[in-house]
């Protein structure tokens, strides 16, 4: 499926709105939204019933929406959305384990299952993130803009509720983004003899 675009956007919060625009009913069945996420303003999650009134039948499965929300858009077209099922094993795996849990059981080795899968091993690399103090060490090294690069890093707070990262190999503060999602291993804290 392609992207939709609306310009008719009345600004009740986009995750009301993606409610309202994926429950419907019609002679073959019956679509409602369980529960659902806004994640970060770029993806929208949902545990998404269908009754299907004819084989008299429901299933709770998960709906991938990925958003694209632009109030200033010159056209007017203010929200974008491009909606997939769980079925189609979307890239976007940022969903709340809490609408994960809502859905039916599906096969492990199913594009849903594969996803879910996914899903789950996100949010443990996330608990598992570093915290101040820690030490990683990537596989491959980090090239940064002012020609820089490092292997080892060792996280540092950074304002009230942020993270910053220690080159410890040049002394340099800097930012790495989407920590969750790329390959390092902590280094074991030496320990006191």
């Amino acid at each position: 499926m392609g992207w939709t675009f609306v310009n008719n956007y009345d600004g009740g919060g986009v995750r009301v709105f993606l409610d309202r625009e994926f429950t419907s009913e019609n002679d073959a069945g019956k679509w409602e939204i369980v529960k659902s996420a806004l994640v970060q303003m770029r993806s929208y999650y949902a545990a998404c019933r269908w009754t299907d009134k004819n084989a008299k039948t429901v299933r709770v499965f998960a709906m991938v929406v990925l958003v694209r929300f632009n109030p200033r858009d010159r056209e007017g077209l203010t929200l974008g959305w491009k909606q997939m099922s769980e079925d189609m094993g979307p890239c976007a795996d940022e969903c709340p384990l809490a609408i994960l849990d809502l859905l039916d059981c599906v096969e492990e080795n199913s594009a849903a299952g594969e996803w879910r899968a996914r899903v789950r091993a996100f949010h443990a690399r996330r608990k598992n993130a570093p915290k101040p103090g820690d030490v990683i060490i990537f596989r491959q090294p980090l090239k940064f803009s002012d020609g820089s690069s490092g292997t080892r890093f060792r996280c540092e707070r950074h304002g009230h509720r942020g993270r910053a990262w220690r080159n410890l190999e040049t002394g340099g503060l800097c930012r790495i983004s989407n920590i969750a999602r790329r390959d390092y291993r902590l280094e074991a804290p030496e320990r006191a003899p």
